[in-house]
């Protein structure tokens, strides 16, 4: 299979009210949340969807178990502030079909911020072109309003050492690290990868040690 070239990374973010969230699922449990902001993501794909986060209700007697229950989640409390703040790791398997027209099936991934804040949810998304447009065509199919804050090339900055890798580089290795292929036993193979980012394999794992050896170099260097 011939090479193909593949879009350069894009960082989509979003911004919407709560009431439409609430609207489109009837689930009024979200108007109970003050505050939220997803810390880190620890990992998302079709079978996992886990991040740690903090959380505030507008009223403490609120109970974390009024908002994440989930079929099949794991909850688990890392802090809790005299202030009523909670930061949380929160694991959940996707209900819906990996093959459907869904987040997971596009590709691309969930960034920070993802937070709900003065009754608004922002999302941050990143991908490729075709990836980053499958989340406004969602939201737009289930009715939601909403506007766009930003839609840019991703751009890392000089310090950091993804900033030595190329557009190319930096797909090919994002991908296959939340994809699973660097976790033991390995998750995805570079045939799966490949296709995936839609190259053959041999230019997959030629994008890939390329951005492998630049990493370490960038690492061992500052060392």
């Amino acid at each position: 299979m011939a090479s193909q070239s593949l879009s350069s990374v894009q960082r989509l973010v979003i911004e919407a009210e709560v009431s439409e969230f609430v609207r489109l699922s009837g689930d009024k449990s979200i108007e109970k949340i003050k505050s939220l902001e997803v810390l880190n993501f620890i990992k998302q794909d079709p079978k996992e969807f886990s991040i740690i986060c903090s959380i505030q209700f507008n009223h403490r007697r609120t109970k974390l178990d009024d908002i994440f229950s989930e079929p099949g989640s794991e909850l688990q409390v890392l802090d809790h502030s005299k202030e009523g703040k909670y930061t949380i790791l929160f694991k959940s398997k996707p209900q819906s079909d990996p093959q459907a027209d869904t987040l997971w099936a596009a590709g691309g991934y969930l960034l920070t911020p993802l937070e709900i804040k003065n009754g608004k949810v922002k999302m941050t998304f990143l991908g490729n072109a075709r990836q980053v447009r499958v989340l406004p065509e969602m939201l737009k199919k289930a009715g939601i309003r909403y506007k766009v804050l930003q839609h840019v090339d991703a751009t890392f900055s000089p310090s950091s050492p993804l900033g030595s890798l190329t557009e190319k580089q930096r797909m090919v290795l994002t991908t296959a690290y939340n994809h699973g292929y660097y976790d033991v036993p390995r998750k995805i193979s570079s045939k799966q990868l490949a296709g995936k980012l839609k190259i053959g394999t041999s230019a997959l794992i030629k994008h890939r040690r390329k951005a492998e050896r630049r990493l370490l170099t960038a690492v061992l260097n500052a060392a």
